[in-house]
């Protein structure tokens, strides 16, 4: 579900989280998400937009975050033992 911003800065700002944990975790889904099509076809304003929407919906949790981050490294890994063969 996409917030409208008015409805984005009111979560925002009445959210438990703070809004610098908000931005950070933020800032981490997209970093995490950014190879999912999903995300990649969105103009800046709209993965803006989704990505705090995610964030103050629960979607993007530390904890998703973190395995998301797990998934990556394991991709990496297994690309580099891959090319390596």
């Amino acid at each position: 579900m996409t917030l409208t911003e008015t409805q984005l800065g009111l979560a925002v700002s009445t959210s438990q989280l703070g809004r610098y944990k908000i931005v950070k975790l933020a800032l981490e889904w997209i970093e995490v998400t950014k190879q999912n099509e999903d995300y990649r076809k969105l103009t800046q304003p709209e993965l803006i937009n989704k990505v705090l929407s995610d964030v103050v919906n629960n979607i993007a949790t530390p904890e998703k975050i973190a395995e998301f981050r797990k998934k990556m490294k394991k991709e990496v890994k297994s690309e580099v033992v891959d090319s390596s063969k």
